[in-house]
């Protein structure tokens, strides 16, 4: 599942009054990221698919294939609510098949076992469920 990011708050208003007037005036400072800092992990996936690059491609997104990676930010349902890893898809073409390589940073500890059957089982498999239904050229 892909859920989408909470912008990142560019700037931190700080907001002063003057006792004798009634307009505000407001000053920016540095950058503050939005989030939550905890222990994480990177992880690794491989995946075989029986069909093109530009197939696989294309259940991933709408955008025109240019230069075979994605890059996202994704998270768990059950994961602190500002907290995203940084995916990375990158569609290798092999022989007849298309070898899916997955990045996956910034996965909490004690979640990666859960992240790896989350992206075999609702994602891989369905993926290669709906390429089975699908024709090559269709």
């Amino acid at each position: 599942m892909i859920l989408p990011t909470k912008a990142m708050a560019t700037q931190e208003l700080t907001v002063k009054r003057k006792p004798s007037e009634n307009t505000l005036q407001v000053q920016a400072s540095s950058p503050v990221p939005l989030g939550v800092r905890i222990p994480t992990v990177a992880l690794h996936m491989m995946e075989l698919f029986d069909t093109t690059v530009e197939q696989l491609y294309s259940i991933f997104t709408v955008k025109d294939l240019t230069n075979k990676k994605i890059v996202m930010k994704w998270r768990c349902r059950n994961w602190p609510e500002e907290h995203y890893a940084t995916v990375a898809l990158n569609f290798v073409p092999t022989l007849g098949q298309t070898e899916l390589q997955l990045e996956c940073k910034g996965v909490p500890v004690c979640k990666e076992e859960n992240v790896k059957f989350c992206w075999q089982k609702q994602h891989f498999e369905e993926i290669k469920g709906l390429l089975q239904l699908t024709p090559l050229n269709g």
